[in-house]
């Protein structure tokens, strides 16, 4: 019997086009803009990640890159950095002319700290206030399971 319904458009609309999609998802494109540009539905394009592995792995790497330069940039801000910043000036003499200056960005606490609760597990849950918080929670959930004879696994670990 022949397959009913109409015939997909991966193969001609997004297949050729999976290194576009790449550079798209490197320079942070949305999924809904990835889906304007292919001519597919968002429905269309969610079923062809979960079909179609190249696809998925292709938004993988291409996420992967912005992944990456947000953590450059997060540890550039941590430490601290000299960058160049570019002044364009115009005058009636000289027309446009552009002046470049070297500015210096002293390190960032915020980003010092944000860095070492993510990368360094003794940094993780210090803030007191949380840790609390959590354990408050916890205690609430344990009471209404016990209440209630829910039979259900309460996650502990977090």
């Amino acid at each position: 019997m022949a397959q009913r319904g109409r015939k997909g458009k991966y193969n001609d609309y997004v297949k050729p086009r999976l290194e576009e999609i790449r550079r798209w998802a490197s320079a942070g494109a949305t999924e809904k803009e990835f889906c304007v540009a292919l001519g597919v539905s968002v429905s269309s394009f969610n079923e062809y990640k979960n079909k179609y592995s190249e696809l998925s792995e292709t938004l993988r790497t291409g996420r992967q890159t912005v992944v990456l330069n947000i953590k450059a940039a997060l540890y550039n801000r941590a430490v601290g950095m000299t960058y160049e910043e570019k002044v364009g000036r115009e005058s009636e003499k000289n027309g446009v002319s552009t002046e470049i200056y070297q500015r210096y960005a002293p390190p960032d606490t915020t980003a010092a700290a944000m860095l070492l609760r993510n990368y360094d597990k003794d940094w993780r849950d210090k803030d007191k206030q949380s840790a609390d918080f959590k354990a408050q929670e916890l205690k609430i959930r344990k009471a209404l399971a016990e209440s209630s004879n829910f039979d259900f696994k309460l996650d502990t670990q977090n």
